[in-house]
């Protein structure tokens, strides 16, 4: 029998073609949500382990109608505030 463990080991960032957030320590995650309730559930489990385990500084919440796109004036306040973001679509 062969055991498949899905746990990754972290990858190596250098030379990669986005930019990367090596630590979340201290740092704001933003949570970007279209209010699904699978959406809100993982947003809320999200926000729990980024402090918890990962000891993010903040993790605000962001509003994405349900049926659109994100407005500019949420997509800048989250570049202004925010070190990463988790964009969650979840259906």
């Amino acid at each position: 029998m062969k055991i498949l463990n899905p746990v990754a080991a972290p990858r190596d960032t250098e030379g990669a073609s986005a930019p990367t957030v090596p630590d979340l320590r201290g740092r704001t995650v933003g949570i970007l949500t279209n209010h699904w309730k699978s959406m809100e559930r993982m947003a809320e489990r999200m926000a729990l382990r980024l402090k918890d385990q990962y000891h993010a500084a903040a993790v605000p919440l962001y509003d994405i109608p349900i049926n659109g796109s994100m407005s500019e004036a949420v997509r800048q306040k989250a570049l202004d505030e925010c070190d990463a973001a988790i964009v969650g679509l979840a259906n």
